[in-house]
């Protein structure tokens, strides 16, 4: 391939990485479980350095700085994802939407990074491009893992000593867990901590202005419809149908545009102080395989442990 071309298929890899970024960070901001931020947010910060490092390959070839902008499919998918986590029926559900519109993303990325390399690359290029690849792979592995797989399910929780952890372990084993395979990771080692945004407000308001769009223009049209069969009045040039029907898409974007202010809002700033309590007080993050039977009690043995953990610092 001329480094024109290659240089090319490199913007094309950049812009799915960046959708990956913002995407692991967007998911990041709307889990409150503090180990499984981190852990996100650390592929978010991954993917920030996959693009550092495209960025500098397509620079050797000899290409220009990118000039890229966001696309507006993306933006309404990011919205989407906190508008919908916001309105879930508890954390475990909102775990669930979060971690399918994950695989969602990484499905892209995969299909990508594979037709980039089944092209003719000039060495250097194509070990980055499958160094990254093999990075990718095992995040997404991670990411099947936390969804479920195999009958069993990855468990992800922080703990701020190592004392605390083994604690839990020795928890899980008397309640009669048998745990596959145990992880504990020190964060301050093993986590890239990332500094840049997560959910936007402006994500969130477009996507909710779009989505109360759509819904009340179609409510509108239905009561248009309706007003108009019903009406004894001749059709006018702008029916009355029409004119419900553009009322019910105003109606709907202002209330959805609303709604989505008031969601992002809320999320970011939860979102910051969370991630920032998390990075100074975790220590210890510790990944579990579990069976998938009887999770949900892990969650509540966890929660003894930290609770336990808690009062015995402030007796101390």
């Amino acid at each position: 391939m001329s480094s024109l071309k290659v240089v090319k298929t490199l913007n094309y890899l950049y812009r799915i990485v960046d959708a990956g970024e913002k995407g692991y960070a967007v998911s990041a901001s709307n889990v409150s479980n503090q180990g499984l931020k981190l852990l996100l947010k650390s592929h978010a910060q991954q993917r920030s350095r996959f693009k550092a490092e495209i960025l500098a390959e397509i620079q050797r070839l000899g290409g220009d700085d990118l000039k890229f902008r966001n696309s507006f499919r993306g933006v309404l998918h990011r919205g989407r994802i906190n508008i919908f986590s916001a309105l879930a029926a508890g954390n475990e559900e909102r775990e669930k939407i979060i971690l399918n519109e994950i695989m969602v993303g990484e499905r892209a990325a995969v299909k990508t990074y594979e037709a980039v390399l089944k092209k003719e690359l000039p060495l250097k290029t194509w070990e980055l491009v499958s160094r990254q690849f093999a990075e990718v792979k095992r995040v997404v592995e991670q990411m099947q893992q936390l969804r479920g797989k195999d009958g069993m399910l990855l468990i992800v929780q922080l703990f701020n000593s190592e004392k605390n952890a083994n604690t839990a372990l020795q928890e899980l084993g008397n309640a009669g867990f048998q745990l596959e395979s145990v992880q504990k990771m020190s964060i301050q080692d093993a986590i890239e901590f990332y500094t840049a945004r997560g959910a936007t407000v402006f994500e969130s308001s477009l996507s909710g202005s779009v989505g109360g769009a759509l819904w009340g223009g179609l409510i509108g049209a239905v009561a248009g419809i309706s007003a108009q069969e019903i009406s004894a009045i001749p059709s006018p040039v702008v029916s009355i149908g029409i004119l419900i029907a553009l009322a019910g898409i105003l109606a709907g974007s202002l209330i959805g545009a609303g709604l989505g202010f008031a969601i992002g809002t809320g999320i970011s700033g939860e979102d910051a102080y969370a991630y920032d309590k998390s990075s100074r007080q975790g220590r210890i993050l510790l990944l579990m395989q579990v069976k998938v039977l009887r999770t949900s009690d892990i969650g509540q043995i966890m929660e003894n442990v930290k609770i336990k953990a808690r009062a015995e610092e402030l007796i101390a």
